[in-house]
C-alpha cells in the first residue's frame, strides 16, 4: 500500500501516533520541487538521532621546519697568536634565528662534536693540540626549533704555536751587604752593623732588619738609627744625617742587647724588605 505525504500524516493522526503540537512546518524540497513537512517528535517523546560527523579539528601549526642555512666563509687564521687551532666563518640565514654553531673535528672516519659557538661571536678556538698539524673541521649552524642547517665544507686548519709564552721576571739578586761584628760579654753585646749599597743607585730611605734565632735577646739601646724590636727581630731605621746611601757607599749603625745565656749569632739581615748578602 502506497500513502502521499499527506495521506500518511493523516493516518498518524487518526490512529493517535501523531499530534499537531508535535508537527513543526519545515520546509523541505521534495521530489517535485514542492514543500513537505517533516515531523518532530513532540516535547519530551524519546528520541534517536542520527549520528553526525564531527567537523574536521583544524591542524596544528607544524612550526618551524625551516633549517638555517649552510655555514660559509670559513677561513684560518683568524687568532695569529692563539695556541692551537683558530678558524671563523660568515653567519648563517635563517627564517627565524640562529641561536647556536655545533663545531665538529674530524678523527678518524668520522666527525666528533668538540664545541659549540653563540650566533654573536664566530671564532672558534681549540687548545691540547699538536703543533704544526693540520685539523680537519666543519660547522653546523642550529635554531631554536632544532633545525640543522647542512654541513659547511670542511677547513683544515693548522695548530700553530703562538706567540711564546713571557719569562716570569727574574727576581733581583741583593743590593746591599751587611757585616756584622759584636763584642759580647756574659749575658750582653754590643753589635756593629755595617750596610754596603751594592746597587747602581741611591738608596733614599732605609730600614735595616737584623733576625735573631730567639726572642731571649733583648734590646737595650742603639745608634746612628732609630731601633725597635718585635719578637726576635731588631729593626732599625736610618736618621736624617744618614738616611741616603750612595751607591757603592756604606753606613753603619749599631745597638747594645742582652741575653738569658750567651748571645747567639744573628740568622739574616734585610735592607728595605729585601734579603742582604752577608759579607
Amino acid at each position: 500500500m502506497q500513502f502521499g505525504r499527506r495521506s500518511l500524516v493523516a493516518v498518524l493522526l487518526a490512529f493517535g501516533l501523531l499530534t499537531l503540537a508535535s508537527l513543526v512546518a519545515i520546509p523541505a524540497i521534495g521530489p517535485a520541487g514542492g514543500t513537505a513537512l517533516a515531523a518532530v517528535p513532540a516535547r519530551g517523546a524519546p528520541y534517536a538521532t542520527a549520528g553526525t560527523t564531527p567537523a574536521v579539528s583544524p591542524s596544528p601549526s607544524p612550526g618551524d621546519r625551516v633549517p638555517p642555512s649552510k655555514p660559509t666563509g670559513l677561513s684560518e687564521p683568524c687568532l695569529w697568536d692563539f695556541r692551537g687551532a683558530a678558524f671563523c666563518w660568515q653567519p648563517s640565514s635563517d627564517n627565524v634565528a640562529v641561536t647556536a654553531y655545533d663545531v665538529y673535528r674530524e678523527i678518524a672516519t668520522t666527525y666528533t662534536k668538540v664545541g659549540t659557538v653563540s650566533p654573536g661571536f664566530l671564532l672558534f678556538t681549540e687548545t691540547g693540540l699538536v703543533v704544526g698539524q693540520r685539523y680537519t673541521y666543519v660547522v653546523v649552524a642550529r635554531d631554536a626549533a632544532g633545525n640543522l642547517s647542512a654541513p659547511s665544507d670542511p677547513l683544515s686548519v693548522l695548530a700553530r704555536e703562538g706567540l711564546p709564552s713571557p719569562s716570569p721576571t727574574p727576581t733581583p739578586g741583593p743590593t746591599c751587604t751587611v757585616s756584622y761584628r759584636a763584642t759580647t760579654w756574659g749575658s750582653g753585646l754590643s753589635a756593629q752593623v755595617t750596610v754596603r749599597n751594592t746597587g747602581t743607585t741611591a738608596i733614599d730611605g732605609w730600614t735595616l732588619t737584623v733576625d735573631y734565632p730567639t726572642s731571649a735577646v733583648r734590646l737595650t739601646s742603639g745608634w746612628s738609627a732609630d731601633w725597635a724590636q718585635a719578637g726576635s727581630r731588631f729593626t732599625g731605621t736610618g736618621k736624617q744625617w744618614n738616611r741616603v746611601i750612595p751607591a757603592g757607599s756604606s753606613i753603619q749603625a749599631g745597638f747594645v742587647a742582652s741575653s738569658s745565656g750567651p748571645p747567639p749569632a744573628p740568622v739574616g739581615f734585610g735592607l728595605n724588605g729585601r734579603a742582604c748578602a752577608t759579607g
